[in-house]
């Protein structure tokens, strides 16, 4: 996978580096020294444990309301960032509990179906009473912002939803000055449909064994019709089997990521060459580093170094900042954190059900279909928009001249991506949003 982000400690200048999570900097007599005070221990969670499910949900359930109470601590009104996902309406339904006065929530709606929720948080604004607010985002809006992206980002940052994210944000502070998420539910309590994908990869490694996983499945797959549908189902099953055959944490990071190494190798030009294992190393790095012995708490915590501090945090810093409103990660908190990490890795994801033990703290709170409801995710349609309005940007920074120039990229392989998504043969949307964001990004940023 290549990252959509720069992840830490380095940054996309050579001469700057970026300080890590839980690690303080001290400047004395001249000389800098660098050190962690604080991370993560999911090993906790291995231990055996005597407390019941019913134990552990009240247990969470308890923290859950003290760090929530801990949030709402301010000198201005405080609303809630609501998607209608069960992260940020517990947070909400919590918080309505807790707030004295009606609590202000503010969600999205797309046009596009498949990549609405808009339903499921007028749901819960209902259920909890809050006094809710919509904006529907029109691809007007978000196609008007994408070519100015870059002047709110320090680096590069390939997550697309960060363009709903700034839309929504600027709508928020029309409203309130300090608003909470539900920011940090899926890396602590295993909420990606990518680690119920693991547990299904000891299946089929046993239903195609040998050639007929490694070569015939992945021939049918990829000439399925292609969906630019949100998270279709033929763009799962191809994430799928392309993350077969690699260590898990690996395999975990080309199902998150944008390219695989094979990919990256058709990818970088000669000013870049050299680089195409470091992503894979990272991540290796990081789950040999967590002390942990189960494959899923490595992933938890690869997601917690990588993903949500390089990509999920930076995005609703940066989008939030720059519109003047400061956004609280109330399921961050580190008494939070602390709690959860010790809980029993298999209440986190019980069998095939991300969250599950999150879900159990919660069930009197929420409607039953939200506590039913997977993960969906933030996104916009840029696969669409790719064959559409968002075609004439993409083609001239990312243009053969253009690429040949900077020395970073092959521009054929670039070429070749772009030609096979209009002509609907691959949906290369992940991969042709991240170029394009760190083309706009350089094109204001490293002249």
């Amino acid at each position: 996978m290549t990252f959509e982000y720069v992840p830490t400690p380095r940054t996309i200048f050579e001469a700057v580096k970026k300080l890590g999570p839980g690690h303080s900097l001290t400047l004395e007599n001249g000389r800098i020294s660098v050190n962690q005070y604080w991370d993560t221990r999911l090993a906790r969670s291995e231990e055996r444990g005597i407390a019941s499910t019913f134990e552990q949900a009240a247990r969470l359930r308890e923290t859950l309301t003290e760090v929530v109470r801990k949030e709402l601590i301010s000198d201005v009104p405080v609303g809630v960032l609501l998607s209608g996902g069960i992260d940020s309406s517990a947070v909400a339904a919590l918080m309505a509990r807790l707030y004295p006065g009606v609590v202000q929530s503010f969600s999205v709606a797309f046009d596009d179906r498949s990549f609405d929720e808009s339903t499921h948080a007028r749901l819960v604004a209902r259920h909890v009473g809050t006094d809710h607010h919509e904006i529907t985002l029109t691809p007007k809006m978000m196609l008007d912002l994408i070519p100015h992206c870059a002047d709110f980002l320090d680096e590069p940052l390939g997550d697309s939803s960060i363009i709903p994210t700034y839309l929504l944000s600027k709508f928020t502070r029309q409203h309130v000055k300090v608003a909470l998420g539900g920011d940090g539910g899926d890396e602590l309590f295993a909420g990606y449909s990518t680690l119920q994908a693991h547990r299904l990869s000891d299946w089929y490694h046993r239903l195609a064994p040998g050639i007929i996983g490694r070569r015939l499945v992945p021939w049918l797959v990829n000439r399925l019709p292609v969906s630019f549908n949100n998270i279709s189902f033929d763009f799962k099953l191809r994430r799928f089997v392309a993350g077969q055959g690699s260590l898990p944490v690996i395999r975990h990071h080309i199902w998150m990521g944008s390219f695989t190494t094979d990919q990256r190798c058709q990818l970088l030009g000669p000013l870049a060459r050299g680089l195409e294992g470091a992503a894979d190393e990272l991540a290796v790095y990081h789950a040999k580093g967590s002390g942990a012995q189960e494959c899923l708490n490595q992933i938890l915590y690869c997601d917690m170094k990588l993903y949500l501090e390089g990509d999920i945090l930076p995005k609703v810093d940066r989008a939030s900042m720059a519109n003047a409103l400061e956004v609280r990660v109330p399921l961050l908190n580190q008494t939070l954190m602390e709690h959860v990490e010790a809980i029993p890795v298999d209440l986190k994801l019980h069998r095939l059900t991300t969250k599950y033990i999150l879900r159990k703290a919660v069930e009197d709170l929420l409607p039953a279909s939200i506590l039913q409801r997977g993960k969906k995710g933030f996104n916009m349609p840029v696969a669409k928009w790719l064959t559409g309005p968002l075609r004439p940007l993409a083609e001239d920074m990312l243009s053969e001249d253009r690429l040949r120039r900077e020395g970073l990229f092959e521009p054929r392989y670039v070429r070749s991506l772009m030609d096979d998504h209009l002509a609907g043969r691959c949906d290369n949307r992940k991969l042709l949003w991240t170029l394009l964001v760190f083309e706009l990004w350089h094109d204001k940023w490293a002249h």
